[in-house]
């Protein structure tokens, strides 16, 4: 016989399920391609930048080289900035029913996650036709795959929380999202960054998780110790996100 707590964790188990189901449906309901989109504007980026930087510019940098990075920042910003208006987009639902009000972001990142998940065969198949074999550096990347859902579990119940009492957030969002691509080492090596700005890398938890996909993908080397350094932040956001959400949750219907 389950106890309330299990009971209790299978029926928020069972909402997350349903809740990302409903959000992929909508998602792409009435498209062609469906899921297919997803994998669009990294590949476009991917090949429109590599023509301005490689053959343009002659940086030097491919496409192969942008796409391992791109493909894990759209997972990112995807999920932030979808999750930052769950508990607002819901107001009807959050003052009528009760539920575990976590569900909410935690479906649609897992949603995002999925797509992530569905693109990694059209990005490995991608990189083993440039000629990066698959080695065994690549058995790490559930562990970057990890670390990097979990940053994006923290961000987005932390600016999920907030923007529910700060509306401009959402749009406050975007403008980080812009200034965080250019600081997270997607287009540039992160040895490029000169030394007097080398504290940006630093306090960036996607900073070393970028090079790690990077350094796992393309060279078949393992992640490097930054990524320790990663993690620490990560806990740090995570806990924020959590500890936000679980003081304000209460007055979620009331401010909505």
């Amino acid at each position: 016989m389950r106890t309330p707590g299990e009971r209790s964790l299978r029926s928020s188990l069972e909402l997350v399920a349903a809740l990302t189901g409903r959000d992929l449906k909508l998602r792409y309901q009435g498209s062609v391609f469906g899921w297919l989109w997803s994998m669009g504007r990294p590949l476009a980026l991917g090949l429109i930048l590599s023509f301005a930087l490689d053959k343009v510019l002659g940086t030097g940098i491919t496409a192969e080289f942008l796409l391992a990075g791109l493909f894990p920042w759209f997972w990112f910003q995807g999920s932030v900035q979808a999750a930052t208006t769950t508990f607002v987009g819901n107001g009807g639902l959050l003052k009528k029913v009760r539920f575990p009000r976590a569900v909410l972001p935690v479906s649609v990142v897992l949603g995002n996650t999925l797509q992530f998940v569905l693109s990694l065969p059209v990005l490995a198949g991608f990189l083993i036709f440039s000629g990066h074999e698959p080695g065994l550096a690549w058995l790490a990347l559930p562990l970057v795959f990890a670390l990097q859902l979990a940053l994006i579990l923290g961000a987005s119940m932390l600016v999920a929380s907030l923007t529910v009492f700060f509306r401009d957030l959402e749009h406050i969002t975007d403008v980080v999202m812009s200034m965080l691509f250019y600081a997270t080492p997607i287009i540039y090596a992160a040895d490029r960054v000169p030394d007097r700005y080398d504290w940006v890398t630093k306090v960036n938890p996607l900073a070393p998780l970028a090079e790690s996909w990077r350094k796992i993908l393309l060279e078949g080397e393992l992640p490097g110790t930054d990524l320790a350094s990663s993690a620490g932040l990560t806990v740090i956001l995570l806990v924020a996100g959590w500890f936000t959400f679980r003081k304000l949750e209460d007055a979620f219907a009331d401010a909505i």
